[in-house]
């Protein structure tokens, strides 16, 4: 071998390698720029349908196309328009360009170039004008994009950046507006044009018709030629007509796509939702119809969310009844706004009683009037019921009862298990907050709400809804109050049991009741209710109307009102909140009759019908309740207790001063204080017991009045020259028949012991004493000021 050839075999690997470091070091030194605007973010269904579409950070129309979603006859018609070595060459082809150069002297001007694809995309990612120094730095970037991307990708990115006139790039973006179809639908004639625009997408818009249909026919002839298409599909292509139009791209679910698309999704444009949009469809068609009468009311809007329990997937989401309706503030969106909850919190507070073993379903309370440290509650209607169970307190959203038990269990417990279930304002106003709370006296929103109540179809596990597929929803983290699972639950660090299943399934028990007095009135006689689990809520001034409700398979929460907070005295949950709630039911109804079965804790037993007690001998009556064994109160039951009379049974005694003989043992009704003034104060017959022993010495003050009226320590104001008076009230025992009321020490009147009495109290501190007819006493000391 000559010493030339052996010199050629070195030096040619060499330069080889030599320029290869060049181009590695020039490519460190020099990156590609990449794109400088990103694509449009898109909000795709659970099902992957486009649902709605925002402009790029350049305010141009460019949806992203994924290289499965483009047709491979696109593909092929593509290369073969503008670079049919594409496959073969390492993003310059020196075949085109020794070609180009060839013609473009021979002619002395230019007349073709000697672009690939991949040089056309390095110029799109760097516009630069077409002077030599710019064609040597395409080829430079042409050669980078092939070293760091698969063809694959170049291609993607190369169709994904095309332009096609105005503000619309992208074959996706093209196929979209000009053919309202994706691009894996387009037929021969359709994919043609989309090859064709891009050359010059001024003139050849489909709008400029005549110019567009004969470049498009010509490359219809060609690539037919080339067998790209059949000879049935050129012939069908060359008389295709098109549209001069452009279709709207797709702006469905503005507020939950509005939300998603500024949820923190950054740098990512494709968010596919878990909205379905046929319940989503549903959801809508319903709310627009539904609401329309009611502006006739001047209740204007509502919003509904419908989540998937078995998945806590949102699957539709509505946040007005019309986005777009702006003298009704249609953009606001109602299922993140903050309102006054009204009634709708209750289930939780009895569902954490019944895990405390407070009561249980049966118990029977009092609904009558109670003065809690000032705060005296009403019922909506304004009436009392007396004695009640706790599944009639509940389903008829008494205000008494559940103050009363809200009161016995703690606000800060109760606070406590809201703060874990993601009730935002509640956990940052903790301290803020009163028994008030539970009658809507906080802000919540319809979003928290729906997922309380979701958790209660879910036996009581409380997780984040999910809007995103694939999302497992935000961290509840684990501060203060979160509990540790029990029972069989899924895993995870944003899941969080806030009851057990058997309170839960006892609430569901209670609020599926069909027969509820709560329904409205033109459903009263209504068939064919869907079954579910409901609650009702109306916030004070009549300003929201809430119906939450749930089955097996989904849980629908819908609010009703004004967004600029106007009360309207017809507004309220049951009458016009409910009806949209069972219509939306009604329409999602499935085929199976799933339904909730008792949980393996949920015992059940017979109780006594007037207490809820377990029964004593007395006891004739009886009903079934479901109850927590080991949980749930299981005392004896005393709605009647013995009194010893004389035998005419006109005086009662007690142990001290029982006689020998001539006195019987007779059952009275064992009442409460708070319930006989009830039933005195509305002259309700009830079974007195007789006047104690006069003769008997011996006093308790345990069973004392209890002054009800006025609050210990208070200061009361009152205005000058205005003859106001403080109103006193006293609560007393079954069998006492009057009290003496005293102020400062003097006797102001004697009363029955439920009659109220007026004190017209000047400036300054008073001693205010109630003493019944045994002698036994309630003290309170008050300040009245003058103003």
């Amino acid at each position: 071998m000559s010493f030339s050839a052996k010199h050629r075999i070195v030096i040619i690997p060499a330069t080889i390698i030599a320029l290869l470091l060049i181009f590695i070091l020039t490519d460190f030194i020099f990156p590609l720029p990449g794109f400088h605007h990103g694509y449009s973010r898109v909000v795709y269904s659970s099902d992957g349908e486009v649902m709605h579409c925002f402009l790029s950070s350049d305010e141009k129309w460019r949806i992203r196309a994924e290289y499965e979603e483009i047709s491979g006859d696109l593909c092929d018609a593509v290369i073969f328009k503008e670079d049919k070595y594409f496959y073969r060459h390492p993003g310059i082809n020196p075949i085109s360009v020794v070609r180009a150069l060839w013609n473009n002297l021979a002619s002395g001007k230019r007349t073709s170039g000697a672009s690939t694809i991949t040089m056309q995309l390095a110029r799109l990612m760097d516009p630069a004008p077409r002077t030599l120094g710019s064609k040597l730095r395409e080829a430079f970037r042409a050669l980078q994009l092939e070293w760091h991307y698969s063809k694959k990708e170049i291609l993607t990115l190369y169709l994904n950046h095309l332009p096609y006139g105005g503000n619309i790039e992208g074959v996706k973006t093209a196929a979209m507006v000009w053919f309202g179809e994706q691009p894996r639908e387009l037929s021969p004639a359709q994919l043609v044009t989309l090859t064709v625009i891009p050359n010059n997408p001024n003139a050849l818009m489909p709008s400029k018709r005549n110019a567009l249909l004969e470049n498009r026919n010509r490359w219809i002839i060609r690539m037919g030629n080339k067998e790209i298409f059949t000879k049935e599909e050129t012939e069908d292509a060359l008389h295709e007509g098109f549209a001069n139009h452009k279709n709207p791209l797709p702006r469905k679910s503005p507020h939950i796509s509005y939300r998603l698309s500024g949820s923190g999704q950054s740098g990512n444009d494709r968010i596919q939702s878990t909205i379905d949009l046929r319940i989503q469809s549903i959801v809508e068609t319903a709310l627009s119809n539904y609401i329309r009468p009611l502006r006739n009311m001047q209740i204007t809007n509502a919003a509904v969310i419908v989540v998937d329990n078995k998945t806590m997937e949102v699957k539709a989401y509505a946040g007005s009844a019309g986005f777009y309706e702006d003298r009704y503030s249609g953009q606001v969106d109602g299922v993140r706004a903050v309102r006054s909850p009204g009634s709708t919190l209750k289930p939780a507070l009895y569902m954490l009683a019944f895990d405390r073993g407070i009561i249980s379903p049966k118990s029977c309370i009092t609904d009558v009037p109670i003065n809690f440290g000032g705060y005296r509650p009403e019922n909506f209607d304004e009436t009392y019921k007396g004695k009640v169970t706790v599944e009639e307190a509940l389903a008829l959203s008494l205000n008494v009862p559940a103050v009363n038990l809200l009161d016995q269990i703690g606000l800060n417990d109760f606070t406590t298990l809201l703060s874990v279930a993601h009730f935002d304002w509640i956990n940052k106003n903790r301290k803020k907050t009163g028994l008030s709370l539970i009658l809507g006296g906080c802000g919540t929103t319809l979003e928290e709400l729906t997922g309380l109540y979701a958790a209660i179809a879910n036996k009581g596990i409380w997780q984040p809804l999910r809007y995103i597929k694939e999302d497992k929803g935000y961290s509840p983290g684990k501060g203060k109050g979160t509990q540790k699972r029990k029972h069989s639950e899924p895993e995870g660090t944003d899941t969080v049991r806030i009851s057990s299943p058997g309170s839960a399934y006892m609430i569901t028990d209670i609020l599926t009741d069909l027969k509820r007095p709560d329904l409205p009135n033109e459903y009263l006689e209504s068939a064919g209710l869907p079954k579910i689990a409901w609650k009702t809520g109306t916030s004070y001034g009549r300003r929201d109307g809430w119906a939450v409700g749930y089955n097996a398979d989904y849980t629908i929460g819908i609010w009703t009102g004004n967004f600029d907070g106007k009360g309207i005295p017809e507004l309220n949950g049951t009458d016009i909140a409910v009806p949209l709630l069972f219509m939306i039911f009604n329409q999602l109804r499935k085929g199976g009759n799933e339904w909730f079965y008792p949980p393996e804790e949920v015992d059940f037993r017979l109780v006594c019908s007037e207490s809820g007690m377990v029964p004593d001998t007395f006891c004739h009556n009886r009903v079934m309740e479901a109850f927590l064994p080991g949980i749930s109160p299981s005392m004896r039951c005393n709605h009647l207790k013995p009194v010893f009379t004389d035998g005419a049974g006109n005086i009662s005694y007690c142990s001290e001063c029982l006689p020998e003989k001539g006195y019987k043992k007779v059952l009275y009704p064992n009442y409460s204080p708070e319930l006989i003034s009830y039933y005195e104060e509305m002259s309700i017959p009830y079974s007195h017991i007789p006047g104690h022993n006069p003769r008997c010495t011996y006093v308790s003050q345990e069973s004392g009045p209890k002054i009800t009226s006025l609050t210990d320590g208070a200061e009361y104001l009152v205005f000058a020259g205005r003859k106001q008076k403080l109103l006193l009230q006293s609560s007393c025992l079954n069998g006492t028949k009057a009290v003496y009321w005293y102020v400062n020490r003097k006797l102001l009147k004697k009363a029955g012991p439920s009659e109220s009495v007026y004190l017209e109290a000047s400036a300054g501190n008073h001693n205010i004493t109630c003493v019944d007819d045994m002698g036994r006493s309630a003290n309170i000391n008050v300040r009245v000021s003058v103003l």
